[in-house]
């Protein structure tokens, strides 16, 4: 996913916002090398290695980019921005399943990852991405509570 966002960025024709991209903390160091060594030559890349604290950058952003783990899934509607999703099909479906499902939902929009590398195709969602509704449009309702359901008090 980083390399399909960072070839839109390195084959774009018209200006995109300005996107900083955060590295899992197991993505291999020459991997890491690679990534930052293509943004330096880019203006409007920037890579962060790692951060523990990714809510302060999440609050800030524009829109969100993510391949749709439960833990990005679950940020992505606690800060209510528009997203993108790309999410894995390898070595397991989940992440395309619930990025589906939100799809469908109107929560978020999805790229699937079967058309990597197309670099055009990926600027044109980010292009759209800052003008794509937050998840909170989608109306979603919290469920209702259940009657007699009350919260267990250790007894």
């Amino acid at each position: 996913m980083v390399d399909w966002v960072m070839r839109a960025y390195e084959a774009r024709k018209r200006p995109l916002f300005p996107a900083l991209i955060i590295l899992g903390p197991f993505m291999p160091a020459a991997h890491v090398a690679h990534f930052a060594e293509r943004a330096e030559n880019l203006r409007d890349v920037s890579i962060l290695r790692f951060t523990p604290q990714i809510e302060p950058y999440l609050a800030n952003a524009t829109a969100i980019v993510g391949m749709g783990g439960y833990n990005t899934f679950c940020e992505i509607l606690s800060f209510d921005k528009p997203t993108l999703m790309v999410p894995r099909i390898i070595p397991r479906r989940e992440q395309a399943i619930r990025a589906d499902r939100a799809e469908q939902s109107g929560i978020l929009t999805v790229l699937p990852i079967e058309r990597y590398p197309d670099p055009g195709l990926m600027a044109d969602a980010l292009a759209r991405l800052p003008k794509n509704p937050k998840p909170s449009s989608a109306g979603i309702e919290k469920p209702a509570r259940r009657a007699g359901y009350h919260r267990h008090q250790g007894r």
